[in-house]
């Protein structure tokens, strides 16, 4: 589908910072009266108060126009118009489209800060159109830009990467109910693909080094393990913190 250079403006009103204060109450229920048509709304990650408008139906490649009227931080196309989506866009390909980008390098360079050591992941691999999703403990080579996993040799995910090497993982740190603290979340979703490394492959011994065994020895490690190579083919990076300095906080990092 070919992108919109212009949409019409999205009928969303910010109306003011939710505090206790009698002021901002007042002037959100005048501006809701105002816009009966409209749904108030608090964007609670934000704490903003906005009247929410029924907007134009949107492709989901389109992007918005310059002239866009303002809205919450926090909210997106969907709360607003009706939107339909597909394999070439989709929600977190609109999120890269309409906000401020980052260079690839500097997307890049968040990444590596995101990932300093051996971190966990959920590694999905597929079997006859059926996923399955294990964590494993992964290594960024920041240098060749792939990442390491050593598994078991015989292991279920290494019989499907062998059969089918597509792969997608996913890293997450950030706020939960349960530990409470600041509501910030970080994340790198990737989709790539996978190879199995034997230990009788040359690359194998410099691979596990760069893993950085913790459990046993590098001679156990020889007969007992396979290595998994992840190759990303893109990286999303999300990061809220990116939204006070006004950046999108889906950040799209793609291997050239």
């Amino acid at each position: 589908m070919g992108r919109l250079s212009s949409i019409l403006p999205l009928t969303v009103l910010a109306i003011a910072v939710a505090t206790p204060s009698s002021r901002a109450a007042e002037g959100a229920s005048q501006a809701v009266a105002a816009k009966p048509a409209g749904q108030a709304a608090e964007a609670i990650e934000t704490g903003l108060l906005a009247a929410i408008v029924e907007g134009p139906k949107l492709k989901s490649d389109q992007v918005k126009s310059a002239n866009h009227r303002a809205y919450g931080r926090g909210m997106t196309c969907a709360e607003c118009h009706t939107t339909t989506y597909d394999f070439v866009s989709t929600a977190s390909k609109q999120f890269v489209n309409n906000f401020p980008q980052l260079s690839q390098e500097e997307i890049w360079n968040r990444i590596v800060a995101l990932l300093p050591g051996r971190e966990r992941f959920v590694l999905a691999s597929v079997h006859n159109n059926q996923p399955t999703a294990t964590t494993v403990d992964m290594v960024l080579d920041k240098d060749e830009r792939v990442l390491y996993v050593v598994s078991e040799v015989g292991s279920e995910k290494l019989l499907e990467i062998r059969e089918n090497p597509a792969i997608s993982a996913a890293h997450f740190l950030g706020w939960t109910v349960a530990e409470g603290g600041a509501k910030e979340w970080k994340s790198v979703q990737i989709k790539g693909t996978a190879e199995v490394i034997p230990s009788s492959d040359p690359r194998f011994y410099p691979a596990l080094i760069k893993y950085n065994l913790v459990r046993i020895s590098q001679e156990r490690a020889l007969r007992r393990f396979d290595l998994i190579r992840v190759t990303p083919k893109q990286i999303y990076y999300f990061d809220t913190t990116l939204g006070a300095e006004h950046k999108g906080i889906y950040q799209l990092w793609k291997r050239q």
